[in-house]
């Protein structure tokens, strides 16, 4: 009784065995006919590539050979256009402008009707028909062809040549000659070598009776397809020179030439030999390896009681690994609980050396501003008193060598002073323009002394931020590029990116290491300076820039090349456009005569206090000198003095005008409580101008908390005229009228 094929089912599902030799069957055929599937697939992409290939190639190849050969062809249109009609007698009736044409071109030949040369080089025709130079031209042509141009493959003056000729009648309509103009093929081989290949693929040129003109190749084509001007026509199957290539032609738009490429179809399908081969390879492996797993298939299924049994052995095994990693965690886990508390202890002591750093340099700027400050105001009257002897340049050289460690302690202030959180940021509309103005004014100079040239793109945005803080930013990256850069420019400019506008610094320098990008903004960071010369800046340019854009939320972006250099930008919010201001006119304050005026020095050190005091006398002022600040109250009566030395009695002493003191005084009584007290003993209030090398941030806060103006040692004289002046001005453009001011005073003393 025959098996049913649901028994057939059940058996081959019931062993294991057949049923993964059946899968593996199954998996053969398909792979087989999606082989077979893709092979035919890729045939016919092949052959569809080629005839693409050819079609663009022969477009091309027109395009170029056109080019190539119209001027030649005007040169004969003119030429031949003029003498067809009245005969080759009018050669010699050719205008200045044609003949100037023609011996440029040195290429334009004239034959008569019996093939003797009446014009220009010699030239042999290069078919054999041709032997007497001019059955080519005489040969019958249909109406419409009779005034074209004919070419012809040749020779000109011994040179192989394209001839491009036109017939001459006469005004009879009798044959009566023909001009021919020569192209060398040697202007059209980059053409042809730049489509041609040499091997594969050959392109040229060829009449429609397939003669070649130009280009490698056999000498004729055979009779090419008949074509219409300027169409392509593309052949998979055409047989020629007894092999079958694929052919691509296109007639030129005005003249009887053909492109033609040709690939022999073996050279298009020898590519899809090779996939095929490859591919019939990867199935027959395939077939191998499905046959070789159904044999592991069924020696697995031999196998599985073993793994089985394995397998138990192996989870006993790994739970007693389970219990050693355990232990182990436990161990790590000590340990690195001991490591974080060793951590944890090595932080802190970071802390503690940071603070101590901080410490040790608050009182080193503050400790080096004194003698500093004194060396100033000491070398100041210096030069004054020796200008015009031979020991001015010692001078000199001793301020320049001041200049050093001021700029040091400066950058160590701004340093401090925006660390200590004291600085304000005063938000305002700033028009980008005058940003870069004063930034043109004040590194144009710099940038013309290292032979660079300094330029700002303009702009009419305005953005919200603090100008001076944004405009001292600028220039401490314009004057980083600058230092950096040996040659060319550094370009400010600017660029809106929605409701921001991105400030950038462009320069051509030496370039940042890509590993450097982030450390050259922390402090004392200087690239390419190991011996630290103090003349390529001191390492605080970017730190100062970092900490500026974090007060103001300016985001601060850096990319740079090697070699090509670096631009840094500055993210600043956007508000509008620029509008042109209406300038107020500004009335200058009345002047302050210094003879008039008496300020009481207050300086605890003798030094710093007979600098002062010297300097100020210099300029006319009236001074009066305390050490401390209970001297100082004792001056105008009422208090004792701590210092017995003082360079007035306390007795009948004119009222100051203004008070300068240091920050820092013997006893109790800062100079901020100072010139408070004083005010408060004369019953008005004195203006007060603090100086101070204290840059300690508490300190710094609690001086800007007063009313004074505060400088920070060492202060350049002209600084301290310049703010002795303001301060005076002001209290002058405050002061009540003579009269009033008298009775005050009289009150007060009554």
């Amino acid at each position: 009784m025959p098996t049913s094929s649901s028994a057939v089912f059940r058996q081959v599902a019931g062993s294991p065995r057949m049923l993964v030799a059946a899968l593996c069957a199954a998996l053969a055929l398909l792979g087989t006919a999606s082989w077979a599937t893709v092979t035919a697939l890729d045939y016919r992409d092949t052959l569809a590539r080629s005839e693409q290939d050819v079609r663009q190639v022969a477009i091309l190849l027109d395009s170029h050979a056109e080019g190539v050969l119209e001027t030649s062809v005007s040169l004969l249109d003119q030429v031949a256009g003029r003498m067809d009609g009245r005969g080759l007698a009018s050669w010699a009736e050719r205008s200045l402008a044609e003949a100037m044409a023609v011996e440029r071109s040195g290429r334009v030949t004239l034959l008569g009707a019996d093939g003797s040369l009446r014009y220009g080089s010699s030239v042999a025709f290069a078919e054999p028909e041709s032997s007497d130079g001019l059955s080519v031209l005489v040969r019958p042509l249909p109406p419409e062809e009779e005034r074209e141009v004919l070419p012809a493959f040749g020779y000109m003056a011994g040179q192989p040549a394209i001839l491009l000729a036109r017939r001459i009648h006469t005004a009879a309509g009798v044959f009566d000659g023909a001009v021919l103009v020569a192209v060398p093929v040697a202007v059209l081989a980059p053409v042809l070598n730049a489509f041609g290949d040499g091997t594969g693929r050959s392109v040229g040129l060829y009449r429609p009776d397939g003669v070649r003109l130009a280009g490698p190749g056999a000498s004729s084509l055979g009779v090419l397809p008949r074509l219409e001007r300027g169409t392509v026509r593309v052949d998979v199957n055409w047989m020629g020179g007894g092999r079958a290539s694929v052919l691509g032609v296109k007639r030129m738009a005005d003249l009887p030439i053909l492109s033609a490429v040709v690939i022999p179809r073996t050279a298009v399908l020898d590519p899809w030999y090779v996939r095929m081969e490859r591919g019939l390879m990867v199935v027959v492996a395939g077939v191998a390896a499905l046959a070789g797993l159904s044999l592991l298939g069924a020696a697995s299924l031999r196998r599985e009681a073993l793994a089985r049994q394995a397998l138990t052995q192996a989870n006993a095994q790994l739970e007693q690994a389970n219990v050693q990693l355990e232990e182990r965690v436990e161990e790590r886990t000590a340990a690195l609980s001991t490591l974080n508390v060793k951590l944890s202890r090595a932080l802190e002591e970071k802390e503690r050396a940071n603070q101590a750093k901080g410490r040790f340099l608050s009182a080193a700027n503050h400790d080096l501003r004194q003698p500093f400050q004194a060396l100033r105001l000491f070398h100041h009257i210096l030069m004054e008193r020796l200008a015009g002897t031979r020991d001015h340049g010692i001078a000199e050289k001793m301020g320049e060598a001041l200049d050093a460690g001021e700029k040091l302690l400066h950058a160590l202030l701004e340093v401090a002073t925006l660390d200590a959180g004291v600085v304000r940021p005063q938000l305002t509309d700033v028009p980008v323009s005058a940003v870069f103005e004063e930034l043109l004014a004040e590194f144009r100079g710099m940038a013309a002394e290292r032979g660079l040239m300094l330029r700002a793109m303009p702009t009419r945005m305005v953005i919200r931020t603090d100008r001076t803080l944004l405009t001292r930013m600028l220039g401490d990256l314009v004057r980083n590029a600058i230092r950096f850069t040996d040659n060319g420019r550094v370009t400010i400019g600017c660029r809106r990116q929605a409701r921001w506008l991105r400030i950038e610094v462009w320069d051509t320098g030496t370039g940042i290491p890509a590993e450097q990008l982030d450390n050259i903004f922390e402090d004392f960071v200087q690239l390419g300076n190991p011996e630290r010369d103090r003349r390529q800046g001191l390492g605080l340019g970017l730190a100062k820039v970092r900490r500026k854009a974090a007060l103001l939320g300016h985001a601060l972006e850096v990319r740079s090349l090697q070699g090509r250099g670096s631009v840094f930008a500055v993210n600043v919010p956007v508000v509008g456009t620029e509008r042109l201001p209406t300038m107020a006119p500004v009335q200058d304050p009345d002047p302050v005569e210094a003879g008039e005026r008496l300020i009481l020095v207050v300086e605890d050190d003798p030094i710093q206090r007979d600098a002062v005091r010297l300097l100020l006398e210099s300029w006319d002022y009236r001074v009066m000198v305390a050490a401390e600040g209970e001297s100082a109250l004792a001056l105008f009566g009422g208090a004792k003095s701590r210092a017995p030395s003082v360079d007035y009695p306390a007795s009948d002493m004119p009222i100051p005008d203004m008070i300068v003191s240091d920050f820092r005084l013997p006893g109790r009584l800062t100079g901020v409580q100072t010139v408070a007290k004083v005010g408060e003993r004369l019953g008005r209030a004195v203006p007060g101008l603090i100086l101070t090398g204290d840059t300690a941030p508490e300190r710094i806060r609690e001086a800007v908390a007063t009313g004074c103006r505060l400088l920070h040692k060492p202060v350049s004289p002209e600084d301290l005229r310049d703010a002795i002046a303001a301060i005076l001005a002001e209290r002058q453009a405050s002061r009540p009228a003579d009269g009033g001011e008298q009775a005050f005073e009289s009150e007060s003393a009554a």
